[in-house]
């Protein structure tokens, strides 16, 4: 048979995947020991069913649950078992049910986690797999439940700040558009049949609503094309790594995609190092979490000049545009009194800070200036639609 598999070795700081072929999953499990590898993913080669993903808030139940029942003097099976049963969410019931079975029949934790990527990240594995080293589960259970419910607290914020003005802009854009396919047609019929003399802004407002009329299916089949290329330049790995290098300079949302992935970056690193993942493998992890392509291939070169010997906040250094000074210089203080997971925790705590406040503060601006932006368009289009009106009487009356 062969058996896909993704692994470490013993420190955590090397990742090797393929295939390898064996009798069986425990013939495969004990080939990749013996060429001095940890398994993290071992499935049988082939597809398998996609499941839905669960979501944040699930998955931070599930570990909160896991730690509990693993605090409580449960057995690992048991607690597994007794998750399949509670879990709110199909996937992790099915995950932990298969999860059990595997570590029933000779797995490790984080092997069998690492074959439900759809369930359980890859950064939860990671820390599963160093707690199983360290016998710290219950505190690294917690912690990454914390992790994760900070995250999802972070991204809640963003869009809770940024739900009325996305609606402004679509009400905005809807109305506008109704006006000009529905409402001028009618004026223009009336205006048309009592020979009014049309002011200049009449005419301009007609014929924007006359090309839309006839060019709409078009200017929507041209949006979908745009952003259907859109999409596929941003998959390509170097139109991503452009666009996402651009959308760090653009004026107001730049900086806050900026402080967002730093403090993404700097929770996950905190929360990995405090589990015990060695520093190379909790940058790896991190950089697949930084939601950012520029910044990733930033970290990939952090991660180089380490291994050539560099400390972490002199590798960092090198990039001040993205690892501002405060944040390299808080990762020198955690460096020189060991306490490097509480400073990049502190310092990812008050980027999160930053976020929410300028999140808040942008969708205080976005609301007056959506407003005075839909003023100004209503204010056009009355001024472009009755201003003939005030010449009709005087043309009846000359008929």
């Amino acid at each position: 048979m062969r058996f896909v598999y993704q692994a470490s070795d013993e420190t955590g700081a090397r990742m090797a995947e393929g295939v390898i072929e064996a009798e069986s999953l425990q013939e495969a499990r004990r080939r990749l020991r013996e060429m001095g590898l940890f398994p993290l993913r071992l499935a049988p080669a082939g597809r398998r069913k996609r499941r839905r993903k669960p979501g944040a808030g699930d998955l931070v139940l599930f570990m909160e649950q896991f730690a509990t029942l693993i605090g409580a003097g449960v057995g690992l099976v048991q607690a597994l078992h007794t998750l399949s049963l509670q879990s709110p969410h199909p996937t992790l019931r099915y995950a932990a049910r298969q999860v059990r079975a595997r570590i029933e029949g000779g797995a490790g934790l984080a092997e069998a986690m690492a074959e439900f990527p759809e369930a359980f990240p890859p950064m939860v594995v990671r820390m599963v797999a160093a707690a199983e080293l360290s016998g710290a589960l219950e505190e690294t259970l917690r912690r990454v439940a914390r992790y994760l419910d900070a995250t999802f607290e972070l991204q809640q914020k963003i869009r809770s700040a940024m739900v009325y003005p996305i609606f402004a802009i679509v009400v905005v854009v809807l109305s506008v558009a109704a006006l000009l396919v529905i409402v001028v047609p009618v004026f223009e019929r009336l205006y048309a049949g009592a020979g009014a003399e049309l002011p200049a802004l009449t005419l301009a407002l007609m014929s924007i609503s006359d090309a839309l009329r006839r060019n709409g299916v078009w200017i929507l089949l041209g949006a979908a094309a745009l952003v259907w290329f859109f999409r596929r330049v941003h998959a390509d790995p170097r139109g991503g790594y452009l666009i996402d290098r651009f959308v760090l300079g653009v004026p107001i949302f730049g900086p806050l995609a900026h402080k967002t992935g730093l403090a993404r970056f700097a929770r996950t690193l905190a929360t990995l190092y405090a589990s015990g993942v060695n520093l190379l493998a909790s940058l790896e992890a991190a950089r697949d979490l930084a939601g950012n392509r520029y910044v990733a291939a930033l970290i990939d070169e952090v991660q180089a000049r380490i291994s050539k010997g560099e400390s972490l906040s002199q590798a960092l250094a090198h990039d001040p545009d993205v690892f501002v000074p405060m944040f390299t210089r808080m990762v020198s203080i955690g460096e020189e009194s060991g306490e490097l997971d509480r400073m990049l925790d502190q310092v990812g705590h008050h980027l999160e800070r930053e976020v929410d406040h300028t999140t808040r503060r942008l969708a205080a601006m976005i609301e007056p200036a959506m407003t005075v932006v839909l003023g100004a368009i209503v204010m056009f289009v009355a001024l472009a639609l009755y201003l003939p009106l005030f010449e009709l009487p005087g043309k009846v009356m000359g008929k």
